[in-house]
């Protein structure tokens, strides 16, 4: 019995050493082991304690982090205006973080795919390629561009006549 309550007493202590920033951040880990996509509710949990503590720790290295997976959760609950602010407070805040090119990014993609919105993505998009031309997501940017307002079944039968024509050629 001695042992259970020494071991009980060990672990209070310890939490109680916890700084607020720690408890924050094992919270976010508790509710990250418990995401899920199916659960609006969960996500909604997860994205408030990943807006809450990058408010609270601005200065922190995961703040950028959390606010860009905070706006991937309002993407992929159709909460898209609050996806491209928490986007833009990434691209804003944090410019030289390398998360800030994937954010402005999924800007364009959230204008072009989700809010059909072809100027603001073109915008987007030529904003992406001027900043980062070497990015990985430059060749995206550019196909993007080029395809713009066009549906799947339209690029697909373009490449079917360019990959015809390449082959004729042959």
């Amino acid at each position: 019995m001695k042992r259970i309550i020494v071991i009980a007493l060990a672990v209070v202590a310890i939490a109680a050493c916890q700084s607020p920033k720690e408890k924050t951040l094992a919270a976010i880990q508790q509710l990250e082991a418990n995401d899920s996509i199916f659960s609006p509710e969960q996500i909604e949990k997860v994205k408030a304690a990943y807006i809450d503590f990058a408010n609270k720790y601005p200065d922190d290295e995961l703040a950028p982090e959390f606010l860009f997976k905070a706006g991937q959760r309002c993407n992929a609950t159709a909460n898209h205006d609050q996806a491209l602010a928490l986007f833009q407070q990434v691209i804003d805040k944090y410019p030289k973080h390398k998360i800030a090119e994937e954010a402005l990014f999924l800007q364009g993609y959230i204008y072009e795919n989700s809010l059909q919105d072809i100027s603001r993505a073109k915008t987007v998009y030529v904003k992406f390629i001027e900043l980062y031309p070497n990015s990985e997501l430059a060749e995206d940017a550019k196909f993007s561009i080029e395809n713009l307002g066009k549906t799947p079944e339209q690029i697909f039968e373009e490449f079917d006549k360019k990959d015809s024509t390449a082959s004729a050629k042959k």
